[in-house]
This record gives structure tokens, C-alpha cells and sequence, in this order.
């Protein structure tokens, strides 16, 4: 008889430590929600893509920023373009959120 191992995709239970999760508490009617993208992960593109369609579609307002460098003569740049995007949008979805 052979064994077969089933192996169950859920994340492990919450550790201690870990980021919170925010609420809007309200519909997204009227929302700007920030959508950072970050130029060395292409493949998110598409999710950014979804989550502009997603948003649109329930009346919320989705303001793209495109990162660039996190160190070297261009990090600066990445600091006040994330520094500017911040004060634009009510909340913000940054990666996949895994």
C-alpha cells in the first residue's frame, strides 16, 4: 500500500509579532488607494492591473507610484516620491500582502 501526503496550502496560524491588518471601516466609493509598484518584480504588474480594475469598479480612485532604487545616488529620489505619494492616497495596498 502506498502513502499519499496531502499537503494543505494555508498559511501557519498567526506568530506574535507580525504586521496588522487595516480596515477602511467605510465603502470605496471616493477612496484614493495607492498602488506601489516596484520596477525589478514585473510579474506584479498584472496584479497592480487587477487591483486598478478591481477598484475602479467599486468607485475608488487607484494613484500608481513606480519605485526605484532603495540605496545609491537614486534612493533619495525613491524616498521623496514615496514621501509625495503617501499624502495622496487614504491607504495603500504595497506587494501581495502574504
Amino acid at each position: 500500500m502506498t502513502t499519499v501526503r496531502i499537503l494543505v496550502p494555508t498559511p501557519p496560524p498567526v506568530a506574535d509579532g507580525e504586521s496588522a491588518t487595516f480596515g477602511l471601516d467605510r465603502p470605496l466609493r471616493g477612496v484614493k488607494v495607492g498602488l506601489r509598484l516596484d520596477t525589478a518584480w514585473r510579474s506584479y504588474e498584472i496584479v497592480v492591473d487587477e487591483w486598478h480594475k478591481r477598484l475602479a469598479a467599486e468607485g475608488a480612485e487607484a494613484v500608481v507610484l513606480v519605485t526605484g532604487e532603495r540605496a545609491g545616488p537614486l534612493a533619495e529620489r525613491t524616498r521623496t516620491d514615496l514621501d509625495e505619494w503617501s499624502r495622496l492616497i487614504e491607504c495603500g495596498v504595497i506587494g501581495l500582502g502574504n
